[in-house]
C-alpha cells in the first residue's frame, strides 16, 4: 500500500501584524509619490493605481481625512496631503537637511583644530547630539549621537537657549532644575540670564569646565530662514589643548554657524557681527523666577 505524501504546510499566520496598516501605508507612499507637488489626486487615479477594493479606498480616504493626514481639494472627489502630515513629517526632514548641510562645514573646523565638532538640538530642556565628528587624538571629548546633556551647562545648550524666544525660554528655565555637573556649573538662574544675555552679544557660548572637569567647549547657533535658532555647533576638547587656540575657535565656530544658517535660508534676524545676533533683552520677570539654584542629588 502506497503512503500519501506528506500535506503541504500551511503558512503560519502572523497574529501580531496588523494587515490594514500595510494598506494606510501604501496609499500614503502613492500620496507622497504622485502628489509631491501638492497637486490634488482623483479618487479614480487612486482606487485604480492601489490594489485594494473601492471601498477600502474611500474609508482609508475618509479616516485620513478625519485625522487631518490627507484633506479634499476644491475639485470634487479630488484629495491631497493634508497639513498633520507635513508636521509629523517635517522635524524627520529638517534634521536630515541639517546634518547634510553642516557636515562639510563641521569636517573643516575638524581638520583645522582635530578636536571633536558636535551638532546638536534642544529638545525638552536638554541638548541632543545629532552629529558628531570626533577628534583623532587619542585622548578625546566625544559624545555620540543621541546622548544628551544639560542645556544650562554646555556650550551648545547655552548658545540655543540664549537666542530662544523669550516665551520659550522661560518654561524651560521653570521645568528643569539648574544641576550641578562640576563645582564651574551655573546653578543660580539670575546668574544664567544674565549669562545668556552676554552669549547673545557675543554670538558665541563658551564652556569652562562647566559641564565635565578639564574640558572647554565652545558653541554657535544656527539659525533657520526664519531668523529662529534651531541648533548649535560646537568643538569641544581637552583644556590643556583648547586653551592656546580658544581664539580662534570662537571665531571659527561663530562664522560656521552663520555659514550654516545661511544654507538653510536668508537670514533675517542675525549678521555677522556678533552684537547685531542679540535679541531683545531678557524679560525682567524671568529675573522673578526661583533662583534657589540648588543641584538635585
Amino acid at each position: 500500500m502506497k503512503s500519501r505524501p506528506p500535506s503541504p504546510k500551511r503558512k503560519q499566520v502572523d497574529k501580531n501584524y496588523i494587515g490594514v496598516t500595510a494598506k494606510i501605508f501604501s496609499l500614503l507612499e502613492y500620496f507622497i509619490k504622485e502628489g509631491a507637488k501638492q497637486q490634488a489626486i482623483s479618487f479614480q487615479e487612486i482606487s485604480s493605481a492601489l490594489p485594494f477594493a473601492r471601498t477600502t479606498v474611500h474609508r482609508i480616504l475618509y479616516s485620513l481625512e478625519k485625522l487631518g493626514y490627507v484633506e479634499k481639494a476644491d475639485a470634487k472627489a479630488h484629495y491631497r496631503l493634508g497639513a498633520k502630515f507635513f508636521e509629523l513629517t517635517e522635524p524627520a526632514v529638517h534634521f536630515r537637511r541639517l546634518q547634510s548641510m553642516a557636515k562639510a562645514v563641521m569636517i573643516d573646523l575638524l581638520v583645522r583644530y582635530s578636536e571633536t565638532v558636535n551638532l546638536g538640538v534642544l529638545d525638552e530642556g536638554q541638548v541632543a547630539y545629532i552629529e558628531v565628528l570626533q577628534s583623532p587624538s587619542a585622548l578625546r571629548i566625544a559624545a555620540n549621537p543621541g546622548d544628551r546633556n544639560p542645556a544650562h551647562s554646555t556650550a551648545l545648550g547655552k548658545v540655543i537657549l540664549a537666542f530662544l524666544p523669550e516665551e520659550e525660554l522661560k518654561p524651560v528655565l521653570e521645568e528643569h532644575p539648574l544641576i550641578k555637573m562640576t563645582a564651574k556649573t551655573i546653578t543660580q538662574k539670575a546668574h544664567l540670564i544674565e549669562h545668556l544675555a552676554a552669549v547673545r552679544e557675543q554670538g558665541v557660548a563658551v564652556d569652562l569646565g562647566e559641564n565635565v572637569d578639564g574640558v572647554i567647549c565652545v558653541g554657535a547657533p544656527i539659525f533657520d530662514q526664519r531668523g529662529r535658532v534651531v541648533a548649535g555647533l560646537s568643538v569641544s576638547g581637552p583644556t590643556s589643548r583648547m586653551e592656546s587656540k580658544l581664539s580662534g575657535i570662537r571665531d571659527d565656530v561663530r562664522q560656521a554657524g552663520l555659514k550654516i544658517s545661511r544654507m538653510l535660508g536668508p537670514l533675517k534676524a542675525t549678521d555677522a557681527t556678533p552684537g547685531k545676533m542679540a535679541l531683545p533683552p531678557a524679560d525682567p520677570t524671568l529675573l522673578r523666577v526661583s533662583t534657589s539654584g540648588t543641584s538635585r542629588g
